[in-house]
């Protein structure tokens, strides 16, 4: 991580786990007339630590990086300054990477095949207010959303919905792979409840044996 000097400038902030992508970036802000990058570093966690103790403007991120990821980062950053603009510029372009990003309150998402105008248009959008989303972005949120209401989806939305509490915690520890006489330890509980909210567990996830819940599980991302 490295920081810059003032100068009135716009300040940026990059994080990045590759440092080639984050050299061009601070090549492409060091001719530009609004900003600088003042910061820059390889997870989400870097730039929590950076804007705790610096003026940012705006955050540049990529989403998937080692330790804490940019969905993590941009909920916490919009929760200690919902004024910091974060762009999130990634290779990943599937419905549930960028859906997530916006929702964690991205202002912005660009693909990493994009110009550095594009980029640009993504930080004055930005500051302007507007969530910047380009075309294919777009496309693939709409195709997202017409799969998200199919039969399917729905299903496993509902079944998501209708497990209590107390069945997810014991559905995570099924998932990590604990007995039931290791989740009655952990939960204080007795080993026939353990198997009763198994016993349920299995009911309405419509599966057979805790080989076939685990994979239902995974598969669907059920303990989101």
């Amino acid at each position: 991580m490295n920081n810059g000097v003032a100068t009135g400038k716009k300040k940026i902030f990059i994080a990045d786990d590759h440092q080639l992508f984050v050299d061009g970036l601070r090549l492409l802000f060091a001719q530009h007339t609004c900003y600088e990058v003042t910061g820059y570093g390889s997870n989400g966690q870097a730039i929590l630590d950076f804007i705790l103790g610096n003026p940012v403007s705006i955050v540049i991120t990529d989403v998937n990086m080692p330790g804490m990821n940019g969905i993590e980062a941009t909920r916490h950053i919009k929760s200690i300054d919902p004024d910091i603009c974060v762009i999130a510029v990634s290779m990943l372009n599937d419905y549930a990477t960028v859906h997530k990003m916006l929702q964690s309150g991205a202002d912005g998402y660009v693909l990493k095949n994009a110009g550095a105008d594009e980029l640009l248009k993504a930080l004055e959008f930005a500051e302007g207010g507007e969530v910047y989303i380009n075309k294919e972005i777009s496309d693939i949120l709409l195709k997202g959303i017409r799969f998200n209401q199919s039969p399917e989806i729905k299903r496993i939305k509902a079944i998501r919905e209708d497990l209590t509490q107390r069945e997810k915690e014991i559905l995570g520890l099924i998932v990590r792979g604990l007995s039931n006489q290791q989740i009655a330890d952990q939960l204080f509980i007795s080993i026939p409840t353990v198997k009763t909210h198994r016993s349920n567990i299995l009911a309405k996830c419509d599966v057979k044996n805790t080989a076939s819940l685990v994979r239902f599980v995974m598969e669907n991302d059920l303990l989101q």
